[in-house]
Formats: C-alpha cells, structure tokens, sequence
C-alpha cells in the first residue's frame, strides 16, 4: 500500500468500523430517541410519513349509531369495550345466529353483559 495508508492505518480501520457500526445501527450506548433529531428514516428509507388526512374507514367506524347487523370489525371496535376480540366474536354470532333482531340481543355475544351493552346502547342499531 501507499506511504499515507501506512501512516494513516489505525485512523482509516478506526473511521471504517465507526462507519460500519453506524450503517448496521448498532448503538454504543446512546438510542435514536437520545439524538433529539427529527426522525427522517421516513424518507431515507423511501417511506412517505403518513398523511394528515384521516382515512375513509376509521371515518366510518366512528359514525354512530353502528349497524351491528352490517358493521365491519374495525368499525364495531369503535364502540367503547369492544376490542379486536369482541369484535370478532359479534361477527361470528352474526355470520351463525344471523342478523339481531334488536340491539339487546348483542348481550347474547360472549363477552358482552350488561355493563358494556349500557355503554354502547345508545351508539348501536339494527336495521
């Protein structure tokens, strides 16, 4: 090699290990969170940071009331107590039992008593 890397040796390996420990993302201690930059991983990674506009489902799962004979499961999870699996199991009654006849008949739902059906009561109909 040439006079320079010779002479220069320990400080090339030594800037070309930073540089690799950097682009593997290893951390030495100090976490992304800690650099207080803004996060632009976004782009650099070809992303587009989301946009400010809501979507047209989430729109929809919080119009009330909720049909539960037609709702769809992210708009069923809008309903105050009602997760993913409530969600989920509503949907599964439906599909075996048919449409309600009438919003109590949600209580029919494992995992629905009455203390959830008096808080989404008023945010649910049949049609």
């Amino acid at each position: 090699m040439g006079k320079f890397f010779e002479a220069h040796k320990r400080d090339i390996v030594l800037a070309l290990s930073g540089a690799i420990l950097l682009g593997s993302g290893v951390s030495l201690g100090i976490g992304f969170s800690q650099l207080q930059v803004p996060h632009p991983e976004f782009q650099a990674q070809g992303l587009s940071q989301p946009s400010q506009q809501p979507d047209s489902s989430v729109e929809q799962a919080a119009e009330f009331p909720i049909n539960i004979n037609t709702a769809s499961t992210l708009a069923l999870e809008a309903l105050p107590g009602i997760g993913p699996s409530k969600a989920a199991a509503i949907a599964a009654y439906r599909e075996d039992q048919g449409e309600f006849k009438s919003i109590s008949e949600i209580q029919n739902v494992p995992g629905i008593g009455p203390k959830i059906y008096a808080q989404i009561k008023d945010l649910i109909t049949v049609k």
